[in-house]
């Protein structure tokens, strides 16, 4: 039997000098529909969940939206010789611009509260929350046209924006049945489109002392991980098999003391277990049939209508999926939850589309129907999403990223735009645009392929494939990730048998270019801040390491292994050297 002791959590005070001031997740506060935390270190100050999303407002405070009907001419002599009414061809374009944000004076209703709640006038709101990354959802059974299918489909999803009051474009071509629906539907006080934003930050919990226990052999049979024979999960699935494995004992959680807050302890240890077992799956990057499973599983999460209520926190994402590790631990394993800890939490806000007709449907600049005989655009635009989680990256790895788009128009010319966008560009306000002209386009109009060129330092670079699309925006999703290796395991048990020091390598390969890497460690020192922070194509999960201990009597041992589980236990010697 193997037993592995992982010790998890043991963030000191002094590991936290010199980082940026971290939200206490678990004294968060409600104050006017505002979620606030205090800030560890300076518990005076507040930070804020933004709570609310919808359509971006214009500078004439109108809604930047736009719903266009269009009938295009059928030519002459193609119609029904024996009629008099033919079926005009047509169809409609819907364009919107959507954000989440606060407005000032609910953020200043919070502070006020916040000061009445807690009797401390020198309490305040720093601002709103930076997010870690985010997703966004768009969720409708109208926009899809498919009339056979009668549930809430997700039309669009990808990377939201980390920065609060940052915009993202979506765009629809509908057949002339669809818009028909979705004029009336627009009627409604609640139309058939909605989204929901999901949205990730990190925390420091509470001071905590427990203990908890995983049985593999008792996990391996849980029904949970075997219902439906499929290997990706969503969210309620993980949840409901977390608290099947809590019902049968497969793991036990031991608190010592009893001031523990039990709600908070929960989503911490269910953080940990879901990085243990779990990776998480963005829909968009499976095999086609898969990504429709995922989407269409995501979809029934969001509830009646696809509404989600907005303001809820939970340690699960809605917008994803997740898929369970290959897990090769056996015996018992022991996670010890000491001191405070890092945890990832999940904010969700949700809005509908809303009454939008009945305020502007006698709005031309909103809704319009429009005869066309000639093209009705002369150019177009499309958005380049940079958000500020790629902003980030080309102060650690990035160089540029080249976008290119090729349009092929119906007359058979051809249009080629490129954009490249390096650190300076990213923080530039302006948003840049690829543009294409109409070129006797008609039906096919709204269609471009698109592609995108990584170059990394140091040299490696990445192709994206071509991929055809016909939204007005394209957005940039990174094709790498990071990731943190931690090195576990009984210091003393490695001195007891002689040894000094360990040497741990890890290489793997970045694209194009090995990468390799290095940690010594004394038999002295602590393991609380002893790992590798590393950067991996989506595609790559392993890591090929090297153990070498050094004993006191200067000989050495060795052994090689690979890793996915982001654990590498050093105190495990090698039964034959």
């Amino acid at each position: 039997m193997n037993i592995k002791i992982v010790i998890t959590g043991l963030l000191l005070v002094a590991g936290l000098r010199g980082r940026p001031q971290m939200p206490l997740l678990d004294r968060g506060v409600l104050a006017e529909g505002l979620w606030c935390f205090p800030l560890y270190g300076d518990t005076l100050k507040y930070v804020y969940l933004p709570n609310q999303a919808g359509i971006v407002p214009g500078r004439d405070s109108l809604p930047q939206f736009s719903y266009m009907r269009y009938v295009m001419s059928s030519p002459a002599g193609s119609g029904n010789t024996t009629g008099t009414i033919d079926q005009a061809d047509g169809g409609a374009i819907l364009n919107f611009l959507v954000w989440y944000s606060t407005p000032p004076d609910a953020v200043e209703a919070a502070e006020q509260s916040l000061r009445r709640k807690l009797k401390n006038d020198s309490l305040r709101i720093r601002g709103p929350l930076v997010f870690d990354d985010g997703r966004y959802s768009l969720v409708s059974s109208i926009i899809a046209g498919d009339s056979n299918v009668k549930k809430n489909q997700i039309l669009s999803s990808g990377n939201a924006p980390v920065l609060e009051n940052s915009q993202i474009a979506l765009s629809f071509g509908l057949t002339p049945l669809t818009s028909k629906i979705l004029t009336e539907n627009f009627k409604m006080n609640t139309p058939d489109i909605s989204m929901m934003f999901d949205m990730g930050f990190t925390g420091l919990t509470e001071d905590y002392d427990a203990e908890l226990d995983i049985n593999w052999s008792d996990v391996k049979k849980s029904q949970g991980f075997n219902a439906g024979g499929s290997i990706y999960f969503v969210s309620a699935d993980v949840k409901l098999a977390f608290d099947e494995m809590f019902k049968n004992q497969s793991i036990v959680l031991k608190v010592n003391g009893s001031n523990a807050p039990m709600e908070a302890l929960l989503n911490t240890v269910y953080d940990k277990l879901l990085n243990l077992m779990f990776a998480p799956v963005q829909p968009e990057q499976l095999p086609a049939q898969q990504q429709n499973d995922l989407a269409g599983a995501i979809s029934q999460l969001t509830g009646p209508n696809g509404i989600l209520s907005s303001g809820k926190t939970t340690g699960f994402g809605l917008n994803v999926g997740y898929q369970l590790k290959e897990m090769k631990s056996t015996g018992v394993s022991k996670l010890f939850f000491k001191g405070r800890s890092t945890v990832q939490h999940h904010h969700f806000i949700a809005f509908n589309i809303g009454p939008l007709y009945k305020k502007y449907g006698s709005n031309k600049s909103l809704f319009r129907d429009a005869p066309l005989i000639e093209a009705p655009f002369e150019r177009r635009s499309i958005v380049v999403g940079i958000d500020g989680d790629l902003q980030k990256e080309f102060d650690k790895i990035l160089n540029s990223v080249t976008v290119i788009l090729d349009k092929d128009h119906e007359n058979g010319q051809k249009t080629t735009q490129t954009l490249l966008i390096n650190k300076d560009f990213a923080k530039n306000s302006i948003q840049p645009t690829l543009v294409y002209g109409n070129y006797s386009d008609t039906t096919d109009w709204l269609k471009y392929k698109q592609r995108s060129i990584w170059q990394f330092r140091g040299g490696a670079s990445y192709e994206s494939d071509w991929k055809m699309q016909d939204a007005a925006m394209i957005n940039l999703y990174t094709p790498f990730r990071r990731r943190s290796i931690r090195l576990d395991g009984d210091m003393q048990a490695l001195r007891q048998q002689g040894i000094r020091a360990v040497s741990v390598q890890i290489s793997y390969p970045f694209f194009n270019q090995p990468k390799q890497e290095r940690i010594t460690v004394g038999i002295g020192e602590s393991l609380n801040d002893k790992g590798f922070e590393i950067t991996q194509p989506n595609d790559q999960e392993e890591v090929d390491y090297d153990i070498t201990w050094i004993k006191t009597n200067g000989t050495s041992i060795q052994t090689k292994g690979k890793d996915k589980t982001g654990i590498i236990f050093i105190d495990e010697l090698p039964a034959n050297p």
